[in-house]
């Protein structure tokens, strides 16, 4: 089963136990029970959450970086090509400049040969008119070195242009193979692009599944706060019919007697204002015993802002005691206390100015002075 299925298939399971919420069971322990794992799997959801978005997150940076060498193999291309199309002209350049020669060649070759005819049929005659004609030995021996240039002259002109021939061969051979490796090149970029592409389709599409997997995610969420608040709810209806089992509260800072600030209202001693106090506080060293006020069950133990870390525990009869500011805890969500048992250890966590107990009694979820229920300090 895929992930995917798997979350569908918890919210079903969700979603069909909340529509079965009307038949709690009617017992206080076992509700709590029930409102615990609920809070537990919110918890767990949530952390799912978490690491999706933190994949979600990972996933989208491959992506703009698989985008980025796209476009990198994009710009290579394109210099590539520009490459090739300018290589290409060379080569319809030179090969014009080679007809060229090659005609230059053919027509000097052509009077060459045509004039090596005439001296040839001409033979002695030819010379011996040079000879007859010259009215002196100086204009003979001019006549003769002026005969002997031109032929010489054509002969050189000629293998001048062999060798420019030869050269403009050499350059379209080399402009060749250049425009070759080119083509090479341009290939294995548009390879490598294509496999990046592909990778990059991949990892969009796994960001699909993630991104709908959180939905489904953040729907089960929403049913589990949902079933929990009618646990509560119903907790809460059970506790108002209850009695409250606790008796006379114990003292919950064993040996530290002084109470620093009284329940009702104060001066602030951070905030510097008038406000409504809704406990008492009681100094302990950091790390001292904090004990339960009287039995009953561990509703809440975890971190709560301003209050740092802290305990709440049901006395049934709609009676609460909350232990705040404390630097650890002992118990958890669903313990079964009794009077006397250490729950925590004293500290000065949240908004606290030192380490000490901050107690509160609760009844039907109102703040009361807790003075009456404790006794015997």
């Amino acid at each position: 089963m895929t992930k995917k299925n798997q979350v569908a298939c918890g919210i079903v399971v969700l979603l069909l136990s909340v529509t079965t919420l009307p038949t709690f069971a009617n017992n206080v322990n076992e509700i709590t029970d029930q409102l615990g794992s609920v809070r537990d799997q919110t918890n767990q959801t949530k952390k799912a959450i978490q690491e999706n978005d933190k994949e979600q997150q990972g996933i989208r940076a491959q992506i703009e970086a698989l985008e980025t060498e796209i476009q990198k193999t994009e710009n290579e291309i394109e210099t590539l090509q520009t490459n090739i199309g300018q290589t290409e002209g060379q080569i319809t350049k030179t090969t014009e400049e080679l007809v060229e020669a090659e005609g230059e060649i053919q027509g000097k070759n052509d009077t060459l040969e045509a004039r090596i005819k005439v001296m040839y049929k001409s033979g002695p005659i030819g010379y011996a008119e040079v000879l007859l004609s010259s009215t002196s030995v100086t204009e003979l021996l001019t006549n003769l070195d002026m005969v002997k240039k031109i032929v010489n002259h054509d002969v050189d002109l000629l293998k001048y242009l062999q060798e420019q021939k030869e050269l403009i061969e050499d350059k379209k051979v080399q402009l060749e193979n250049q425009r070759s490796q080119l083509i090479v090149l341009k290939n294995d970029v548009e390879n490598r692009r294509s496999t990046l592409q592909v990778s990059r389709g991949n990892q969009q599409r796994l960001q699909q599944e993630l991104a709908q997997d959180r939905v489904l995610l953040a729907k089960e969420v929403d049913a589990l706060e949902k079933q929990a608040r009618e646990y509560e709810a119903e907790i809460r209806k059970l506790q108002s019919s209850g009695e409250f089992v606790g008796g006379v509260m114990k003292w919950p800072v064993p040996g530290r007697t002084r109470i620093s600030s009284a329940y009702g209202n104060r001066i602030h001693p951070i905030l510097r204002t008038q406000r409504f106090h809704s406990g008492i506080d009681i100094p302990a060293p950091t790390g001292t015993d904090i004990i339960a006020a009287g039995n009953g069950r561990v509703i809440l133990a975890g971190d709560q802002g301003g209050y740092g870390r802290t305990v709440m525990i049901d006395h049934g009869g709609s009676i609460v005691t909350l232990y705040a500011h404390n630097s650890r805890l002992v118990v958890s969500v669903g313990d079964q206390v009794t009077t006397g048992q250490v729950i925590a250890k004293a500290g000065s966590t949240g908004m606290s100015t030192g380490p000490h107990l901050h107690f509160e009694v609760r009844e039907n979820g109102k703040y009361v002075d807790p003075m009456p229920y404790v006794r015997g300090r």
